[in-house]
């Protein structure tokens, strides 16, 4: 097994250096860095996560915190697209993935905590934006690192990824209402007061400021039940746009089931 002296040896500089130059130190020049990892690369150095975590006091590990799932809801193939796309990222930068989540808040947050607490985790994305969070409080009194995912419900110096959420729903919307010469179009979310969800619909009227919005409750069971009884009343319902994959594939299948053909 190659060792960070044997890297050291061939290298030609102390076992710190080495150690900084693997750990992307910004006290060691990029050359150096960059001459040191192809080094390592080239010997087949593997890291030593366990040593690495014990002296920096943190896990190599980033948690991926989901809101509430229900445990009768339906898979959502975007949020597992993501989670490949995240842990491809992780894996060559040689960091493990791990993620929270539960049935409610309660449970998000305490598998959260034993991250923090328990798992020395301090690297999180949050696939969700609420105001007053205390999942969002709770990592910075541990001094976590984190990226939101979409547009903070607060301002504040927060790093996020705006997935501009208001320019997809009005381009989406567009885009159907074109290609398939739409008349009545219906935008499905939830009853939930989700800022994406909220910046989606935004985003449909302003595409369509006459078009129909159904909010669905967020039990799995009643929100087929409202769809099958609104399909059977309005049967001009000629496309969907939906705030989520979910909420899409379960609105679709309904549509399909009680509309006429």
């Amino acid at each position: 097994m190659v060792t960070i002296q044997d890297i050291a040896n061939k290298s030609g500089v102390a076992i710190s250096t080495v150690s900084r130059a693997l750990a992307d130190s910004p006290k060691i020049s990029v050359k150096t860095k960059e001459r040191i990892k192809k080094i390592a690369q080239d010997m087949g150095y593997t890291p030593n996560f366990a040593a690495r975590n014990l002296t920096q006091g943190e896990s190599n590990t980033v948690g991926v915190v989901f809101q509430p799932q229900a445990a009768d809801s339906a898979e959502n193939d975007f949020a597992m697209q993501l989670l490949f796309g995240i842990n491809s990222q992780l894996v060559a930068r040689q960091y493990l993935l791990t993620t929270a989540t539960g049935s409610n808040w309660s449970e998000v947050y305490n598998a959260v905590k034993m991250m923090v607490e328990a798992g020395q985790v301090r690297r999180f994305i949050l696939l969700y934006t609420v105001e007053n969070d205390p999942i969002s409080e709770l990592l910075r009194e541990n001094n976590a690192r984190v990226v939101v995912t979409g547009e903070p419900e607060q301002a504040n110096d927060v790093l996020y990824v705006d997935n501009d959420n208001r320019r997809a729903g009005e381009e989406a919307t567009r885009q159907l209402v074109h290609q398939f010469n739409l008349k009545a179009p219906l935008f499905v979310r939830t009853l939930a007061d989700w800022r994406y969800e909220r910046n989606r619909e935004i985003g449909f009227h302003l595409a369509q400021p006459e078009g129909q919005v159904l909010s669905l409750p967020i039990d799995f069971h009643a929100q087929k039940q409202v769809l099958e009884s609104y399909f059977e009343l309005h049967h001009e319902i000629d496309g969907i746009i939906a705030s989520d994959d979910k909420i899409g594939y379960l609105a679709r299948n309904q549509a399909q089931a009680h509309l006429p053909t």
